[in-house]
């Protein structure tokens, strides 16, 4: 029961972090080849593309250039698995002190959770909808509930871009410290 971040999936997280991305664990490709949201159906890196949050489509290789974009990204369990239902609810539960301190230290403006379990698992919520949330988990933070960019995750690809959208506009003008920087990768 490690929480995210000590595993075969580093986290992602840079100076002057405006978006933290926060997946239930790594898959079993991505925990092999030791990059974020890497299994070969994932839609993820498309979806930062699409939705403008980054200039051009990364490979999940090129993960670490999300830095430049003021993105990061970490799992809330390090434990790599087949799918994230094989996780237990307290192995979520377990993830979200460390969630908290990274979010009290790093100050990201928005935290999307990407799969509404993962939002629900990390605040002992009983539900959530799509997008931004009406409070946050932790104090300082927006949150956003993103349908999971998994390809085994039966919404149309425009469906889940409607939501990645959101958190690209909410990163415009979200407390005035969202804004596009001159010099992204």
């Amino acid at each position: 029961m490690t929480p995210g971040g000590d595993g075969p999936v580093r986290d992602l997280i840079g100076p002057g972090l405006e978006i933290l991305f926060v997946d239930f664990n790594p898959g079993l490709r991505s925990a092999a080849l030791g990059h974020h949201y890497a299994g070969r159906g994932n839609q993820f890196w498309r979806l930062l593309a699409a939705a403008n949050l980054t200039s051009r489509l990364l490979r999940p290789e090129e993960g670490a250039l999300l830095t430049g974009w003021g993105i990061g990204l970490t799992n809330l369990v390090a434990r790599p698995t087949t799918s994230p239902a094989e996780l237990s609810p307290a192995e979520l539960r377990a993830g979200a002190p460390r969630l908290r301190r990274l979010v009290a230290e790093h100050r990201p403006v928005l935290v999307a959770y990407t799969g509404k379990g993962v939002y629900v698992g990390a605040g002992g919520r009983a539900e959530a909808g799509w997008g931004l949330q009406p409070g946050s988990l932790f104090d300082g933070a927006l949150d956003a509930v993103l349908p999971s960019p998994s390809g085994l995750v039966r919404l149309p690809f425009e469906e889940k871009l409607r939501w990645y959208r959101e958190v690209a506009a909410a990163r415009l003008t979200a407390g005035g410290r969202c804004r596009p920087r001159s010099a992204r990768p």
